[in-house]
């Protein structure tokens, strides 16, 4: 009698969570996001580096099956390991040696992904991206998932701070924020 309810258990139990390991990611399965463009104009500061106007690309990389450190309503955090995200600017390339933080939010206006990570100057740099509203399903809150369409434009920021797409660095003590248009894309894959 015993057995036959730790059997029946068994199988209630695994019928409902295959659902959910069937919605769960490959474990090998790897998100790369890239951001390409030109950056400018100054919005805030003096650009010690002079970037204004220097193309530049940024590309991150995370695994899908990866869960959120922290999640609250409709924004959702994770961590990204060291060398995950990648720089070019103008010719002068950078990949991270510490964890970066991604985090999503999605709101009614845009889809907005803010990357912190461990600068060159030993500062924490931001960039922000204003995507297309609706880009990414909720499936963003419990796994890193693509976004559609992809790719998309990304418009420069007119304000420090304001809707739009910024990088923010800091040399010497001088924050200084810039625009950047151009185009976000994303691809799945091993």
């Amino acid at each position: 009698m015993l057995r036959r309810r730790h059997l029946l258990l068994s199988s209630v139990l695994a019928l409902g969570i295959s659902p959910l390991v069937a919605q769960s990611p490959a474990a090998g399965t790897t998100l790369t996001i890239s951001i390409a463009g030109t950056l400018g104009p100054i919005l805030q500061g003096s650009d010690p580096l002079n970037l204004n106007g220097q193309a530049g690309s940024l590309s991150l990389t995370v695994n899908e099956a990866q869960t959120p450190v922290a999640q609250n309503g409709s924004t959702v955090t994770y961590r990204l390991a060291p060398g995950n995200v990648t720089l070019l600017v103008g010719r002068t390339p950078f990949t991270t040696t510490t964890q970066s933080k991604l985090r999503i939010q999605l709101e009614s206006t845009a889809d907005i992904l803010e990357l912190e990570y461990l600068g060159q100057k030993g500062t924490i740099d931001k960039l922000t991206a204003y995507l297309a509203p609706g880009s990414w399903t909720t499936a963003i809150l419990m796994h890193p998932t693509v976004f559609s369409p992809s790719p998309q434009p990304v418009t420069a920021a007119t304000t420090a701070g304001g809707p739009g797409t910024q990088l923010k660095y800091a040399d010497s003590g001088i924050v200084t924020v810039l625009g950047l248009g151009g185009a976000i894309s994303n691809s799945s894959g091993n």
